[in-house]
């Protein structure tokens, strides 16, 4: 709409400065609307498992434990493991699922997707344990910096410290410790670890910190229509096929306003926390507007949304149009677009540019004075 030039070339052009800029504008600032929180499940560092010959494929039959892809593990049994396998032996697993996993001779072979062959089930009970000193599971898919850690068990809060250094890290794990009780995190390659290494699975990490910016290359979906939408409820339905996915979580759903009272919704942007099923999904926020009943028939978009606060959403296409104007040597059109995006950048610094939006700062002085910045004078 800004250049007047729906090539598809163009757009194509736009889209990529557009993120560019996007990505960039988000590493300037300790920004407040990156920060999230996530958790993943902890792990057990061993199993009992059986095994399919047919298949090769083993399962977890106890405790969930680590199945990312080359992860180092040992078998045992009580009696007789199933033919293919040894005790004593290092090998590496092939992922299934989070209960599921194929085992290869060779950290190769377990990424080209090699597995032993098993010819039988074997006799007694086997165990799979994960031979890693410090066992890494793969962080939230969306955290990029890691800024804080904390572990339910049960009931009980444990707070661990980060790992100041890898050299530190190492020699925590020196030889395996396990106990539910964690001192320490330390994140590496985009994965995390506990010392002591979780000795049950189960317990939820909870990880705070500053999430990826992804490509917002992703057109509008508007499949189907809300069937039902509840006033302080975080489910959504859907009817007409509407097909939701599971990649769905994490962009932003609308209802759409409109004057019709059976099917209006209100308007508002809603993230898209999880996509339960194709036609039911649930949101980060308890819908605000009124009740939409069965029936209701309402239309909606599902959209990606930039992380920047919403008043803002306009900063990387105005940045992109500006890139087009200043390479079709059109000056006023530049300096025009150019001005709208320092202003609205210089806008967003001054609301959101510190991660502190208390009404009280600290004097400085370290002691218990405080000092209301409604009060204070900048010349």
């Amino acid at each position: 709409m800004d250049t007047k030039n729906t090539a598809t070339a163009n757009l194509t052009q736009g889209d990529e400065w557009a993120n560019d800029y996007y990505r960039r504008l988000l590493t300037k600032a300790d920004w407040p609307f990156l920060h999230r929180d996530r958790s993943v499940t902890s792990v057990a560092p061993s199993s009992t498992f059986t095994a399919v010959a047919a298949t090769n494929v083993c399962t977890a039959t106890g405790d969930r434990i680590l199945t990312d892809t080359g992860t180092q593990v040992t078998v045992s049994s009580t009696t007789t493991l199933p033919a293919g396998l040894a005790a004593s032996t290092t090998y590496f697993m092939i992922y299934e699922s989070a209960t599921t996993f194929r085992l290869a001779t060779s950290l190769a072979n377990a990424i080209a997707g090699s597995a032993i062959d098993i010819t039988d089930t074997g006799t007694g009970t086997h165990t799979v344990s994960v031979s890693n000193v410090s066992s890494f599971q793969p962080l939230p898919y969306d955290i990029d910096q890691v800024e804080s850690v904390y572990v339910m068990v049960g009931t009980t809060r444990y707070d661990p410290k980060p790992a100041p250094s890898r050299r530190f890290w190492d020699q925590l794990n020196s030889s395996v410790q396990t106990s539910d009780a964690a001192q320490y995190w330390f994140v590496d390659e985009g994965k995390i670890a506990l010392w002591p290494r979780q000795s049950s699975d189960g317990n939820i990490i909870h990880v705070h910190g500053k999430v990826r910016a992804p490509d917002l290359n992703v057109a509008d979906y508007t499949t189907g229509n809300i069937d039902v939408i509840t006033n302080g409820s975080i489910a959504v339905t859907g009817a007409g096929s509407p097909a939701w996915t599971t990649p769905m979580a994490g962009r932003w759903i609308r209802v759409t306003h409109s004057n019709t009272a059976v099917s209006s919704g209100d308007g508002q942007w809603y993230e898209i926390t999880s996509v339960t099923a194709a036609t039911t999904l649930t949101i980060g926020r308890p819908y605000g507007g009124r009740t939409l009943a069965t029936g209701g028939a309402a239309s909606y978009t599902i959209g990606q949304m930039p992380l920047l606060p919403e008043a803002y959403h306009d900063l990387p296409w105005i940045y992109a149009a500006w890139r087009y104007w200043l390479k079709e040597r059109d000056a006023d059109r530049a300096s025009g677009f150019k001005e709208l995006l320092l202003q609205g950048q210089n806008d967003l610094f001054s609301a959101y540019g510190v991660n502190d939006t208390s009404m009280v700062l600290d004097d400085g002085e370290g002691g218990s004075t405080m000092i209301n910045p409604n009060l204070t004078v900048t010349i």
